[in-house]
């Protein structure tokens, strides 16, 4: 390991053990300022921010409209690591305390027709907490991780998210375990706002091309496993808000990438809906469109 990989896993670490333990009032108050902090000194975060974010609002919104929602996002990202730091310390009552859920009959009415069911969603409000709730309802889990470096740094943070029982796969590695899973009628979990592997395809998202993963799409009409998009919004309080859909009605024509086309159009107009009302809550820290485009 580098010596700039040795000093990010032992800061991830130290500021684990530091600040885990903490009470919210403590933790999210430190978050605050560290986001701030973030903001000011990570120059390709902030680009990164800025690039995303412009696009959702539109080029007709102020510059300094822009820079206070990167400004938020950068809060919401340090907020999101105090959360992931301290999750494996909640406990269950605690969790459910801290999320309330709409539209959970969709996935219930889903997982009785014995396919499973594939939850699409965006990395909106915060994963690492709310992606616990299935275990602690009972239902089994199985996501997909991006592959980060150094490899003793990705295994720390997966060991935290793991640690309720929720099954992640590194985004480089065999995605059968998905199949399985859905086989064994249980739920899995992909993103739609970020490309973990080159199952890409160029979607228009917020007016403006992105390769966008079409893997979720491809799943359900493989297996014809529902679809249903979920998403989670933090509230002002540090509670969370998770939000269900119906299943998607993808086409299935029998043209498979016309299917898969038309599919990625109907779930990317949802999920658009929701980072549309939240832009400050996307924390997609890579540029999602190319860097040259307006």
């Amino acid at each position: 390991m580098s010596l700039r990989g040795n000093l990010a896993y032992g800061t991830y670490r130290l500021l684990g053990a530091l600040t885990g333990p903490l009470p919210p009032s403590i933790g999210y108050g430190m978050a605050r300022r560290v986001g701030r902090l973030l903001y000011r000194f990570d120059h390709r975060l902030r680009r990164a921010l800025t690039h995303n974010i412009r696009h959702v609002v539109g080029p007709d919104v102020a510059e300094e409209e822009v820079q206070a929602l990167v400004r938020e996002a950068c809060v919401n990202i340090a907020k999101g690591h105090y959360d992931l730091f301290r999750v494996n310390r909640l406990a269950e009552d605690e969790i459910m305390a801290l999320t309330r859920i709409e539209g959970l009959e969709y996935v219930e009415q889903a997982l009785a027709e014995g396919r499973g069911v594939i939850l699409v969603s965006a990395h909106l409000g915060n994963v690492d907490l709310v992606g616990q709730l299935p275990m602690v309802y009972g239902v089994p889990l199985t996501a997909v991780a991006w592959r980060t470096e150094p490899e003793r740094l990705f295994r720390y943070a997966l060991s935290l998210r793991q640690s309720r029982g929720l099954r992640l796969l590194p985004s480089d590695g065999p995605m059968m375990d998905l199949f399985r899973a859905l086989r064994r009628g249980e739920l899995i979990l992909l993103g739609l706002d970020r490309a973990v592997s080159d199952n890409v395809r160029p979607v228009d998202f917020f007016g403006s091309p992105a390769p966008l993963p079409d893997g979720p799409v491809r799943v359900a009409l493989r297996t014809g496993a529902p679809l249903i998009p979920g998403f989670a919004l933090r509230h002002p309080d540090d509670t969370f808000l998770i939000q269900l859909e119906p299943p998607v009605e993808l086409p299935n024509t029998g043209d498979r990438e016309a299917d898969v086309a038309a599919g990625m159009r109907m779930v990317v107009a949802i999920m658009e809906r929701y980072i549309a009302e939240h832009p400050e809550q996307w924390m997609v820290s890579v540029p999602v469109w190319p860097m040259d485009s307006p």
